[in-house]
């Protein structure tokens, strides 16, 4: 889920998006990440899934690219420094004898429905 503040989304895409930075936010600084992910109410077990990485990643959109007018090729733009974005990500990855998924914060929390 991108961090920018985006232009046009609802307020439960905003309230999702400030959760997920303050997850972040606090399970990077927490010195016991176990208590931590007690606290935010993660679950360690879906059934047979068992969860075996919290993943956090940062991702900055460098550059644009869109088909070329009567060509094949791309083409490609770099942005400016001012332009360039930053988005992190956070996905929890389950695993069980026959399979892995990766969730989200809201589909995780008890009161996501």
């Amino acid at each position: 889920m991108p961090h920018d503040g985006a232009p046009g989304r609802s307020a439960a895409d905003e309230a999702a998006a400030a959760a997920e930075r303050a997850f972040i936010d606090g399970f990077r600084a927490a010195g016991d990440k176990r208590a931590f992910l007690e606290l935010a109410q993660i679950p360690l077990e879906l059934g047979d899934l068992k969860l075996m990485q919290v993943r956090i990643g940062d991702s900055y959109d460098v550059g644009s690219a869109s088909p070329g007018f009567g060509q094949r090729e791309m083409v490609y733009h770099p942005l400016p420094g001012t332009m360039i974005s930053a988005r992190t990500s956070l996905h929890f990855v389950y695993v069980a004898a026959d399979r892995k998924e990766e969730r989200h914060l809201a589909g995780l929390r008890p009161d996501a429905g």
